[in-house]
């Protein structure tokens, strides 16, 4: 079978020659940029659809740490202000976010040292 394809494929390269050559190379081409087109075409769904499912998985993680992270620092703001502040809220408030500040720079640090 190979064969008579190669056979056939001198026979139009003689029969047509340089110009039925290239238009050979032409047909050869396209058809395999029409699979490519095909199978990335597959793929980009493939690829989107996970992309979506993935995101709103990590969109919805972010969402509830960032729940956890408020009641933690209001926990703390809470007991900052029954038991170091006397019930100072300004004091409090101050003390929270300096903790807050103090833990997101340690954070940076430790990240920028790793690189």
């Amino acid at each position: 079978m190979a064969s008579q394809n190669n056979h056939q494929d001198a026979a139009s390269r003689k029969k047509g020659g340089l110009r039925g050559a290239f238009q050979d190379l032409i047909n050869k081409l396209m058809a395999y940029w029409e699979v490519m087109v095909l199978y990335i075409e597959k793929n980009l769904g493939l690829f989107i659809r996970n992309l979506v499912i993935s995101s709103i998985w990590v969109f919805s993680s972010l969402f509830f740490i960032f729940i956890a992270l408020l009641y933690f620092s209001y926990g703390i703001f809470l007991s900052l202000q029954k038991f170091v502040a006397g019930g100072d809220p300004i004091l409090s408030s101050f003390a929270t976010g300096g903790i807050c500040l103090i833990i997101a720079v340690l954070l940076v640090e430790v990240v920028l040292k790793k690189k």
